[in-house]
């Protein structure tokens, strides 16, 4: 999705709660009606702020500085702006931070401009006054903007062993195990890291899907004293393997040494065919009395030189054959015997410690050295 397109959509949804913003200017939008006593309006999903009445106990709230920095921010908003105008409503904030207009201004603006966290943290906020008179009052519109921004927002929290080990999402430290609080996160995928000295460390892929509370157990190995340092434990993902070294190469070794035993196959059936034409004395004699001197290979000369050529063909591409099935045996049996798929670091090194042999394939050899 491009950009412009995400933030149309944040626009479209931003404007599901532009009636929280208070009293915004009337010439904002023009009026055509009211529906149980809110008005409404009609204009393009760019327009971020309607006209409605608000309390007294609300106005009373506000000084004549903050409502001009409110007319300003909604200013910002009807022109597209909502970066800006979060910054101007946050200005207004800092005059009034109780003031549940102004905090449900922030809300709206910090979701239309992406900013799921922040819209998450200025509508805790705002519920902390539930029963001040605009809340009540906007209670409906309220609630669905917190639905929207809840699809936006998840919360992750990492329990497990050992206590005190670090926990980390995308480089940044959210937490130690164990994780007495969820942190809230922006729905989405993350890379999750636990570290611990004297341990090994844990490294793989999240998904923190929004609404939801994600819970992640995690337990790190000790290392043992013959460990080398900087290693990853059992849940790392293991690097890719090269191709020389994966199952891509025992593959390839072995089509090439069908296709060269196919080829002698064919080689030799064809030579046996020329060596039937060669022996046939009906074809490669003459039967007229004035060229019965005339010899074989006067007459099959081409003949005969097909048999050498499909004989010579067919050896060639036998031994190739040959070679490269051996090859892929031996390419086989040592990958089979050095690195498994799924076996992690510290299996390997488990099976290390009690014995075995690691194999290098060559074309023709192999070469093994084994620990016991």
């Amino acid at each position: 999705m491009s950009c412009s397109a995400s933030k149309v959509t944040s626009r479209r949804e931003g404007a599901r709660a532009l009636r929280l913003g208070g009293v915004l200017l009337a010439a904002a939008v023009p009026v055509t009606g009211s529906v149980g006593g809110l008005p409404t309006a009609t204009g393009s999903l760019a327009v971020v702020a309607a006209v409605l009445s608000v309390t007294s106990a609300a106005r009373a709230q506000e000084s004549a500085e903050v409502e001009a920095i409110l007319r300003r921010g909604i200013q910002l908003r009807r022109d597209g702006q909502d970066e800006a105008a979060l910054a101007v409503f946050q200005e207004a904030e800092a005059q009034a931070p109780n003031s549940v207009r102004v905090l449900l201004h922030v809300a709206t603006a910090a979701q239309a401009a992406s900013k799921w966290l922040l819209a998450d943290e200025y509508l805790r906020r705002a519920d902390l006054h539930k029963n001040d008179p605009y809340y009540v009052k906007y209670q409906g519109e309220i609630e669905e903007v917190k639905n929207i921004t809840a699809q936006r927002v998840g919360h992750f929290r990492a329990v497990g062993e050992p206590s005190g080990a670090e926990v980390i999402l995308n480089g940044q430290v959210v937490g130690t195990l164990p994780m007495e609080n969820p942190k809230t996160l922006e729905s989405g995928t993350y890379v999750l890291e636990v570290n611990k000295p004297g341990f090994f460390r844990l490294r793989r892929p999240i998904s923190v899907p929004g609404g939801v509370l994600t819970r992640e157990t995690v337990e790190l190995n000790e290392r043992g004293p013959n460990d080398p340092p900087g290693t990853d434990g059992p849940g790392t993902p293991a690097e890719p393997q090269s191709f020389w070294a994966s199952s891509g190469m025992t593959w390839t070794l072995a089509g090439i040494a069908a296709a060269a035993g196919i080829t002698s196959g064919v080689s030799f059936y064809l030579r046996e065919r020329a060596a039937d034409h060669w022996n046939d004395d009906g074809r490669c004699l003459s039967t007229v009395p004035n060229e019965q001197n005339t010899s074989r290979e006067d007459l099959c000369g081409n003949v005969r030189n097909d048999v050498d050529t499909a004989e010579q063909v067919g050896i060639v591409s036998g031994v190739v054959g040959i070679a490269f099935a051996g090859a892929a045996l031996t390419h086989w049996i040592a990958t089979s015997n050095g690195s498994e798929p799924g076996v992690d670091s510290s299996a390997r090194r488990e099976h290390k410690s009690t014995g075995s042999v690691q194999c290098s394939p060559g074309l023709m050899n192999v070469v093994c050295a084994g620990t016991f």
